[in-house]
């Protein structure tokens, strides 16, 4: 296969079964049942004003989803970052595929804003709709977010499971990422099955999650920017 969507050679050696210790690959899993439960039951800071409330929960993820993982890699594993996706690895085939996705998700975006469900949603920070600097902070904030979202979906499951699952590693991560958007209107959870698999590849393939990562946030961005910049009558800002 050729052209825009061919996909870069993806050899981890004769040895790449033995890259992780089973004892490790079931840690990495572990670890992940076990953060993803810590943010949703305590990923809301008690006490914190109101408006902080949601940088709080940023801190949490960030905590959770990245910085624990980290620990592991360098201190536990002994491990670079690099291996689990932390540099720009196969840029110019990663770069192509998301402004291809980017291509594609700005329509159904501008459209999927418009439904009442994603109106009431977004943007997750109220004070978005009323005031510039806040849509500027929140979505900074979101910015550091789904980095350690990437990073512990993309990075370090995916890269921790893939040498000796190979592809497979790409629907085993889909899966808890899936779970964490059922919270979220149900299309949105529906069309992160589709997400979760093509991101996985992008990340596989382009041994990286700095491409996912920016992808993902872009598409949040626009999401919060087309409802506060155009709302369904009767529900202007303010």
């Amino acid at each position: 296969m050729t052209g825009l969507f061919s996909l870069p050679p993806r050899d981890d050696g004769p040895d790449a079964a033995r890259a992780f210790t089973p004892a490790q690959e079931a840690t990495a899993l572990v670890i992940c049942a076990a953060m993803l439960t810590v943010v949703h039951y305590h990923g809301m800071v008690q006490g914190l004003p109101q408006r902080w409330v949601l940088f709080g929960w940023f801190g949490v993820n960030v905590l959770c989803l990245l910085v624990v993982p980290c620990i592991l890699i360098k201190f536990v594993w002994r491990r670079d970052l690099s291996e689990f996706g932390l540099q720009l690895g196969n840029w110019k085939w990663w770069g192509r595929i998301a402004l291809a996705f980017i291509a594609v998700m700005v329509p159904v975006v501008a459209l999927a804003s418009r439904w009442p469900q994603f109106q009431s949603y977004y943007p997750r920070y109220p004070w978005a709709r009323l005031e510039p600097i806040s849509f500027v902070t929140s979505e900074l904030g979101w910015l550091a977010y789904f980095f350690a979202w990437e990073f512990f979906f993309r990075g370090f499951l995916l890269s921790t499971l893939a040498p000796r699952l190979g592809t497979v590693a790409i629907f085993v991560q889909m899966i808890p990422f899936v779970m964490t958007h059922f919270p979220k209107p149900e299309a949105e959870a529906a069309s992160a099955i589709v997400a979760g698999i093509a991101l996985g590849y992008m990340a596989y393939y382009g041994r990286s999650f700095v491409g996912t990562w920016l992808l993902h946030w872009l598409v949040a961005v626009f999401m919060d920017a087309m409802v506060v910049l155009w709302p369904l009558h009767g529900q202007m800002p303010g």
